[in-house]
């Protein structure tokens, strides 16, 4: 809640995009308990100035922080909301020499971004679509001979054609042994008979992530691998059957690991369930063992679960959701069970 005497300073790019709906790499956003001003440079503004001065926010020419020692004085605030965890030294001392009084409020909008909007759910939406339509047309490609950096420059090249942005994060495609480390990077292995294929990927539409993991095999799966990829795959259904509108994220975590512990395989599920999805790929609230607070209508967050053996193989099954009417509602429609390659 913003007071009286204060305003919120948004200088982070995803923030600001969060928060306006426009994107831009330059500029900052004020907010105030009866104000929204976002200054920008001559690049941007009658862009910006054009969509969200129909918003109510005022749009200001400005290329340093004049604007808000302006504002400030103007409306006689003396309190400057900053988010610490993205504010660099310098601005923060910068802020101190213009005689104002700091406010952390990182947690303040990591919270107020856990929740999203009909219209941001509709986008992450489009995301995941944009992602599994493009998994589809790919794995055609997916032959013996072809490397994984290939694999994903074809993926990537897809999620654009589709409307894509950009992606979420580095695209991951681990052949072989490589899939038993959870963030391989791709690089130059070929693909071989007999190998599992891990793809780890996401995309960025109208600013906001995708994150999708699927684990495939190429040629004929050893009975090992069936069976962990069994464990894995009722791990996540486990979990996605269970968590509700108010489970917390210790609990959650729990639903998939206590799966893997019925048949030994938990010490192999070396990170966290799932993490938070937005305008940020990572972004509050953690499923872990040492998850915060509770998962609430219309978060969205990521369910992963994942089994890896050093030097044979990994398998992690990975869906965007959401929690809708009290339960949990995927985005991905495309198939979690085992596919085979050939």
């Amino acid at each position: 809640m913003i007071n009286a005497n204060e305003v919120y300073l948004i200088t982070d790019e995803k923030q600001r995009l969060y928060y306006t709906g426009y994107q831009s790499t330059d500029g900052y956003l004020l907010l105030g308990q009866d104000f929204t001003c976002f200054v920008i440079d001559n690049r941007y503004y009658h862009a910006a100035n054009a969509l969200l001065s129909k918003k109510g926010v005022k749009v200001i020419l400005g290329s340093d922080y004049t604007a808000l020692q302006l504002v400030m004085q103007k409306k006689g605030l003396d309190t400057l909301g900053i988010d610490f965890t993205k504010t660099s030294l310098a601005d923060y001392n910068t802020f101190l020499g213009m005689g104002f009084k700091l406010k952390d409020i990182a947690q303040e909008l990591k919270d107020a971004m856990m929740v999203k909007s009909p219209v941001d759910l509709k986008k992450i939406a489009k995301a995941c679509k944009i992602a599994q339509t493009a998994l589809k047309q790919t794995l055609p490609f997916i032959k013996e001979g072809v490397k994984e950096r290939e694999v994903a420059a074809k993926l990537e090249y897809n999620m654009k054609m589709l409307g894509a942005s950009g992606t979420s994060f580095e695209t991951i495609v681990a052949f072989g042994k490589n899939s038993a480390i959870p963030h391989h990077v791709t690089g130059e292995t070929v693909l071989e008979k007999d190998m599992p294929v891990l793809i780890d990927f996401g995309c960025i539409y109208q600013g906001f992530c995708s994150d999708m993991t699927r684990t495939f095999f190429y040629g004929k799966p050893s009975k090992e691998f069936k069976d962990a990829y069994n464990a894995v795959l009722k791990a996540h259904m486990t979990a996605a059957e269970n968590i509700k509108d108010g489970t917390d994220c210790i609990t959650a975590d729990n639903y998939a690991r206590s799966v893997l512990a019925e048949v030994g395989l938990d010490k192999y599920f070396t990170h966290s369930l799932g993490h938070g999805i937005g305008v940020f790929i990572h972004e509050a609230p953690g499923l872990s063992p040492r998850g915060k607070g509770e998962l609430k209508e219309r978060m969205v967050f990521s369910i992963e679960p994942g089994v890896y053996f050093n030097d044979k193989f990994g398998i992690r099954i990975e869906d965007s959701v959401t929690i809708e009417n009290g339960i949990v509602k995927s985005f991905m429609t495309y198939t979690k069970k085992l596919v085979t390659l050939k």
